[in-house]
């Protein structure tokens, strides 16, 4: 408790200090003191130090940093060594990075289907950003996974109503 009042002055203070930060969400953490707010709104602490920290506490509070940080390969290592595909999924769709989604949809990756009934099921129909649904099928076309786009297609077209006015999508879906 000593510890959390000296980091707390130092941050009142207006210390940026990332070690002091690190500490902090550590103590946050640990105390369970609404750690996910404090790992969503602390913009000074670095993410690969406190998500390692998180790992073996709570993997989805390791998703919260890993996420704030963009660290992609840890993101992704510990949601498939926690099966938290979901989050891996909605961080996927949210980031719209071709070679993020290259990586999670390479043939090699074991855990390909899981992502992909994620981001079919959950990621996607929550989606309402055309740019997420456009990098997402793009992503699939380059990874030469055409039934996985139908069911991806028919999944948001038939039942996403923010996207089932979309022609284009029709379109993609009937050529498909």
């Amino acid at each position: 408790m000593f510890a959390h009042s000296i980091l707390g002055a130092l941050v009142s203070e207006g210390s940026q200090d990332v070690h002091v930060h690190n500490a902090l969400s550590k103590i946050i953490i640990d105390n369970n003191n609404n750690p996910e707010h404090f790992l969503t709104t602390n913009p000074f602490y670095d993410s690969r130090v406190v998500g390692k920290y998180c790992e073996k506490r709570d993997p989805t509070l390791a998703v919260v940093a890993y996420r704030r940080g963009q660290c992609d390969d840890e993101l992704i290592n510990v949601t498939n060594k926690n099966s938290l595909f979901k989050l891996q999924a909605r961080y996927v769709v949210e980031r719209m990075d071709g070679d993020l989604w290259d990586k999670v949809l390479q043939p090699e990756n074991e855990y390909r289907r899981q992502l992909i009934d994620q981001v079919v099921s959950t990621a996607l129909p929550e989606s309402k950003s055309p740019e997420q649904v456009s990098a997402a099928v793009k992503a699939f076309m380059t990874a030469d996974l055409p039934h996985e786009l139908i069911e991806l297609l028919e999944k948001i077209i038939l039942q996403n109503s923010a996207f089932s006015g979309n022609f284009n999508l029709q379109n993609l879906l009937i050529l498909t």
